[in-house]
């Protein structure tokens, strides 16, 4: 399935660590001796200014919610929904020289009317690796564009009072039609800073920012990522960019976490051509720390409920480092008397994996004969309600790819259905198929084929 997402729009998604670079120095006066790291946000000086500066939030998760006008050549087209999910977890690093964090974006299927209370279909998932300096500077490993916002939103070098201002640069990845060529687009941010309020009776701080968009190609302060490849602008990429952008960010005033984002935006892309596309509406960002996953416990718990024997090395404690870092841990999966059934350790979360999953043929219709294995699936995944479930779904290779590629998808619906049935809420689950396109058996033969139909659950960070 083509994406269709407009990575411009992917608003305030960045939020934490891209505000990492604004924190002062380690020891610095005005924090009071706080270190880096540690969040900050709310310290009252001793004139009563607050001093707005956010460290190392440990484990988080973003959801992203889009209600967009589309037009195209100036006509009206119809609305849209776009929502992204992202889970991003701090690394264990070299003490003192940098944070290191990975994660994932989940962009979901566009659709036409708001689906917040449905299992979701999966365009794509965008693995993110970036690391912030001991100076604050970012850098994206294996950039694809994602976080689209850098060096936005930006904190002030001085404590704040109701009605201050500042402005601050930073820059955006810009990719409306998702042709893999981002364009980093420059942008000068204007802040207010208004005060504390109540929010679902929860005291916030609130900061008010605007940013014009622009931007003409060939213009000497942006820069599209794939030229660094030596990749050359295709005809169809855009040639000018209009619009602005007006944001309110709510920050608990406890520990800085954004619990509301709204980016009101308009903005107008032009192709050589002259044909235009615009957007015009909001995007709502909700932020939530987490607790990582226990992997160690949760296989345990798993297995305990799947019947399968998880070997002595397996159940020593898992050991995370300061602020929920991960460490290095084994990803063999665990398997029992039952091959068809495996548990894996993977770096999105835990993957189960079923195999030999009976469905009528060419069919996403499973046989009654399975009913047994579902019913314990739904009871393992019931002990984890805090999580969201990625299911996707696998077929041997027969030479028919797009015909694979359907019915890869239907059977990933059909398993989450059932699981619906057994009591888990719809919005719990996304889901994707993947054809014949990640074979783990040879399709040469009977036995790889087999191997490679298979559905695999993955308990999501």
């Amino acid at each position: 399935m083509a994406i269709n997402i407009c990575k411009s729009f992917f608003s305030i998604a960045a939020f934490f660590f891209l505000a990492l670079s604004s924190l002062p120095a380690q020891n610095d006066e005005k924090t009071g001796g706080m270190p880096q790291g540690v969040l900050s946000s709310g310290r009252t000086g001793s004139s009563g200014a607050i001093w707005l500066t956010q460290g190392n939030p440990g484990p988080y998760t973003l959801t992203e919610l889009s209600d967009w006008s589309r037009y195209e050549n100036g006509k009206y087209i119809g609305h849209v929904y776009r929502e992204i999910r992202a889970s991003i977890l701090p690394q264990e690093a070299e003490a003192g020289s940098f944070l290191e964090y990975r994660g994932n974006f989940f962009v979901l299927e566009e659709t036409l009317r708001d689906m917040r209370q449905s299992a979701r279909g999966l365009d794509a998932v965008i693995p993110v690796n970036f690391r912030v300096s001991r100076s604050g500077s970012l850098t994206v490993i294996d950039d694809k564009g994602f976080p689209s916002l850098r060096g936005f939103p930006s904190y002030p070098a001085e404590p704040v009072r109701p009605g201050a201002k500042w402005t601050s640069e930073g820059s955006r990845a810009v990719d409306p039609l998702n042709q893999g060529r981002p364009v980093i687009v420059p942008l000068i941010a204007e802040y207010e800073y208004r005060g504390t309020e109540l929010y679902r009776d929860i005291p916030v701080h609130r900061i008010h920012a605007q940013y014009a968009s622009r931007y003409q190609a060939g213009s000497a302060r942006s820069s599209r990522l794939g030229a660094q490849n030596g990749q050359k602008p295709a005809g169809d990429d855009f040639q000018s960019l209009q619009g602005a952008h007006t944001v309110d960010i709510l920050l608990r005033v406890s520990d800085g976490l954004p619990l509301l984002i709204r980016d009101n935006l308009d903005e107008t892309f032009t192709w050589p051509g002259g044909g235009t596309l615009r957007f015009r509406g909001f995007t709502l960002t909700f932020g939530q720390g987490i607790v990582p996953l226990d992997r160690k416990a949760s296989i345990i718990a798993l297995a305990d409920t799947l019947h399968i024997k998880v070997p002595e090395e397996e159940k020593v404690p898992e050991d995370r480092g300061r602020s929920g870092a991960v460490k290095p841990s084994s990803s063999l999966p665990i398997q029992g008397e039952d091959p068809s059934l495996d548990i894996t350790p993977v770096p999105e979360g835990i993957r189960l994996t079923l195999r030999d999953l009976r469905f009528a043929p060419d069919s996403a219709d499973l046989l009654p004969g399975e009913k047994a294995r579902l019913d314990a699936m739904a009871q393992a995944l019931q002990g984890f309600p805090d999580r969201t479930f990625l299911v996707e779904g696998h077929t041997a290779s027969v030479g028919r790819p797009q015909s694979e590629m359907q019915l890869s998808v239907e059977r990933a619906q059909s398993i989450v259905t059932e699981l619906v049935t057994r009591g888990i809420p719809a919005d719990r689950f996304i889901y994707k198929g993947s054809g014949g396109t990640k074979p783990v058996g040879d399709n040469s033969g009977e036995e790889g084929r087999r191997l490679n139909r298979r559905v695999e659950i993955t308990i999501l960070e």
